[in-house]
């Protein structure tokens, strides 16, 4: 049973549980002072608080009287730049970064990670996404994050995924933090389904399934689209696939300038080849004296391709 205001975080009252009409859609409980200040701002919470959950509560507060949001779907982080961060808050309520030039700490680049995975973040989840510092290992990657509800025990927060592992933290109003961990190479599988206004995502452990609740509808897809590689392997596996995806973009790379560099001969006219330029031959032939120094060409490559320009003198 509940013991504290889902709002404010102070411990409920006798007066505040005894009538039962507190409670929210989502088993949250106010007091009766939360109550009072939401109603205030909308009248329509005396006759229909059940329907309302504890995150369209908070944005109504904090909006002062808007229209709660069903959904947090603000863009919640900018384009980083590496500096020092501080957070402002904007009249969204969403999470934006700005820097000062100073050096990049760690913060700096778990935000930078956090903006690559395009992910949607809340205001109220500031304080667990600080936390991270403390919960990922110093060369530990994230790869996504989500906001949401950990269904195990109710608790609010963000789940977070690095290449290794997938991990629910929640900072708590007084102090502590709530956090759970499930290695990728104990994951089974990872499922996904979405409703009309939130998804959800499931991780599969042996002798247990981790449910999570997610705010955003395409949350648990791109959470799952990002991990998906990631399940059921272990660190070496890991190593290995990203040192082959490693040389396999260096292979691309390699042939993308043996094709800039290197022109293929035109077609034989009829009766004879028209003659090139000399200027042109030898800059061509420069261009291969320098594949050939970097390895894309080998030594019969490039006597090959020499010959070829050379004939056209």
């Amino acid at each position: 049973m509940n013991t504290e205001c889902a709002l404010c975080g102070t411990p409920l009252t006798s007066m505040d549980t005894i009538l039962g009409e507190n409670k929210l859609s989502d088993g949250g409980i106010l007091c009766n002072k939360c109550l009072n200040k939401a109603t205030n701002i909308n009248t329509d919470l005396v006759s229909n608080l059940a329907n309302y959950s504890i995150v369209q509560i908070r944005s109504m507060v904090l909006n002062e009287g808007g229209e709660p949001e069903m959904t947090i779907e603000t863009e919640t982080f900018e384009a980083i730049q590496i500096a020092q961060p501080r957070i402002v808050e904007t009249p969204s309520q969403s999470i934006q970064f700005t820097y000062t030039p100073d050096e990049p700490s760690r913060l700096d680049e778990i935000k930078d990670q956090i903006v690559a995975t395009g992910a949607k973040l809340s205001l109220f989840v500031n304080s667990e996404v600080e936390e991270l510092v403390n919960v990922l290992d110093e060369k530990e990657k994230l790869i996504a994050i989500a906001e949401g509800k950990y269904l195990h025990n109710n608790l609010e927060g963000i789940v977070v995924s690095t290449e290794r592992r997938i991990i629910f933290v929640d900072k708590k109003f007084f102090g502590g933090v709530f956090e759970n961990e499930f290695p990728l190479h104990k994951v089974s599988s990872v499922q996904h389904d979405a409703s009309l206004m939130s998804s959800t995502l499931k991780v599969y452990t042996p002798g247990f399934t981790a449910e999570f609740k997610l705010y955003i509808k395409s949350a648990a897809r791109n959470f799952h689209d990002a991990v998906k590689d990631y399940v059921g392997r272990s660190e070496d596996q890991i190593r290995i696939q990203q040192m082959q995806a490693i040389q396999q973009q260096q292979q691309q790379q390699q042939q993308q300038q043996q094709e800039q560099f290197v022109q293929q001969p035109p077609k034989p006219q009829q009766n004879s080849e028209p003659k090139a330029a000399p200027s042109l031959i030898f800059e061509q032939l420069e261009r291969l004296g320098k594949l050939r120094e970097m390895g894309v060409l080998t030594e019969e490559e490039f006597a090959e391709q020499k010959k070829k320009l050379l004939d056209k003198l």
